[in-house]
């Protein structure tokens, strides 16, 4: 973490301040009841060489006691840490999750499901096992080394600098370490978003894998990528292990330092006994601190990367909201004025130019690739053109409220996303309507043979695949038309329906007064349109009535 992220990691905790001193408090009286024990434990040895039961005996009570106090204080740090850690990574969780609603729609153009969905969770649990556990304990670790080396000073400061000859040996190893460890467990990060955005994917798509006989291609290729995880892994935790190995051989040679020179002094009758034994185990205490530090090290690295990837989501750019304009209704007319958008350096639309008055329907024609999506993408605000205006009612869609402003469309997609929940739960998504609104849209659409009024309360499983396809178009023909939106998109909306019901949905949506735009193959469903446009490489080749669009383009016999 640079200065920047641990200050705002600091700033996002300060609404725990209580717990906080809490915490605190904790640290400091376990640090300084636990510096009172090697002192006890000194004079107890003394006690013994002097053959006094009844002074090793109050010693031993001092140092229970000692231990009961120094327990309750370890146990206030932990409860409150845990909650601490516990709501700062919440709503840590709750921040992404809610900036992942607003970024605009190209967010999602490269980036894979899996990887976002590890930082929400992997990158939170890194965090809260640092904040857990390991920085209270490098905290108390510090007061530790402070409290160490004060008493160590004091009670024989020619000691204490031999045991501090090691120092710039530790101090250049964890220099010398530091770098490779951070882009180790930087990778290790990457390898498990990567290995989790393909399990995702997978499973997401298990249909087709099942359909294609795909299984042991896509079993092949986790394995390579939970392969390149495990190695990964294996090079950080290895670089880790090495690291902890260098600081535990340079604190035993710390603490033979002071036997050494310790016992001589014993034997010259310069120290008691009892004090050499009280300085070994502050020794001890001063440089296991310093042990804990480069497994801190380990995990301040991980917990590094972990909170540059939640904070890079918290910052994401979300969907331009600034508007001088709220529409409550469409009045008039859309119009396309030289509009233009690429992915990257692809082109996908190209000097896009139309207009779309009130009731009218546009019939949109054109292959895969064509460029369909991405108009339909541009006029639902979800991408901004390059070049040139969208405008609806004569002003540019850009400078009009984006709710309200999408609030007058309902779109129906040929492959709907449908949430885990009843079909009841999945028609009002969003909407504050009844039960009986439902029903009664139902029945308007004459869509009783579909949906029985048991049906819509049956949960229909992750992405409705307990449903029909049929069915599943149905329920984003209801969810769209439950809104009694102005301006209704249709991408090949009923052609999942067998001819009968598709009929029968398709006389109800005549029948309501409505702007349409419809993307579809069935020439049902363009001929009654009062234009169309044939889009071919991103640009319009030709436009008109769907009769003279589809003759032209030798489409219609």
């Amino acid at each position: 973490m640079n200065n920047y992220s641990i200050r705002r990691v600091l700033r996002d905790l300060m609404i725990y301040k209580k717990r906080l001193y809490l915490v605190s408090m904790a640290i400091i009286g376990s640090s300084i009841v636990a510096m009172i024990g090697p002192y006890i434990i000194g004079l107890a040895v003394d006690a013994i060489t002097h053959r006094d039961l009844s002074l090793i005996l109050d010693f031993g009570i001092i140092y229970i006691i000692i231990y009961i106090i120094n327990y309750a204080f370890e146990r206030l740090r932990t409860y409150n840490m845990t909650y601490i850690s516990q709501g700062f990574i919440m709503n840590l969780r709750n921040r992404e999750f809610e900036r992942l609603q607003y970024v605009p729609l190209g967010y999602y153009t490269y980036r894979k499901a899996g990887e976002i969905i590890s930082r929400i969770t992997n990158d939170g649990e890194a965090m809260s096992d640092f904040l857990t556990f390991q920085m209270p304990q490098v905290l108390a670790g510090v007061i530790g080394i402070i409290f160490s080396m004060a008493i160590m000073l004091y009670l024989d400061w020619n000691l204490a600098l031999y045991s501090f000859i090691v120092i710039p040996l530790l101090l250049i190893t964890v220099f010398s370490i530091s770098g490779k460890i951070r882009n180790y467990y930087n990778e290790t990060r990457i390898k498990i978003a990567r290995l989790t955005g393909f399990a995702s994917e997978s499973i997401n798509g298990i249909s087709s894998i099942k359909e294609f006989g795909s299984e042991q291609r896509f079993i092949d290729e986790f394995s390579v990528k939970n392969y390149e995880n495990y190695l990964a892994n294996i090079r950080a935790n290895r670089l880790g292990s090495i690291f902890s190995s260098l600081v535990d051989i340079i604190q035993a040679l710390g603490i033979i330092i002071v036997i050494g020179v310790g016992a001589t002094q014993v034997i010259n009758h310069t120290i008691q006994i009892g004090l050499l034994v009280s300085f070994i185990v502050y020794v001890q205490s001063f440089f296991n601190p310093l042990a804990q530090l480069s497994q801190f090290y380990n995990s301040y690295q991980s917990s590094k990367v972990a909170i540059k990837r939640i904070y890079s989501i918290i910052d994401e750019e979300q969907d331009d909201n600034k508007y001088k304009y709220k529409i409550e209704d469409f009045g008039s007319e859309i119009k396309f004025e030289n509009v233009s958008f690429s992915y990257g350096s692809k082109l996908a639309l190209k000097n896009i130019n139309f207009s779309l008055k009130r009731g009218e329907k546009l019939a949109i024609i054109g292959k895969t690739g064509a460029g369909k999506s991405t108009l339909i993408n541009l006029l639902l605000r979800f991408y901004r053109p390059e070049s040139g205006e969208i405008k609806i009612d004569n002003i540019n869609i850009n400078d009009v409220d984006i709710y309200s402003y999408r609030s007058l469309f309902g779109v129906i997609l040929q492959e709907p996303l449908l949430f885990n929940g009843s079909i009841m739960d999945n028609i009002k998504f969003n909407g504050n309507y009844t039960d009986d609104d439902v029903i009664n849209l139902i029945k308007r659409f004459n869509l009783e043979g579909i949906f029985s009024e048991k049906d819509l309360y049956e949960n229909v499983g992750e992405n409705g695949h307990g449903l029909s396809q049929g069915q599943r178009q149905a329920v984003s023909i209801l969810r769209a038309m439950i809104r009694n939106p102005e301006i209704v998109i249709m991408d090949e909306a009923t052609s999942q329906l067998d001819p009968e019901t598709e009929e029968i949905i398709q006389n109800a949506i005549r029948s309501v007064n409505k702007t349409f735009i419809v993307i579809a193959h069935h020439l049902s469903t363009i001929l009654d349109s009062d234009q169309a446009i044939l889009l071919e490489n991103g640009e319009i080749k030709s436009t008109g009535t769907p009769e003279h669009v589809l003759k032209i383009n030798g489409l219609l016999d």
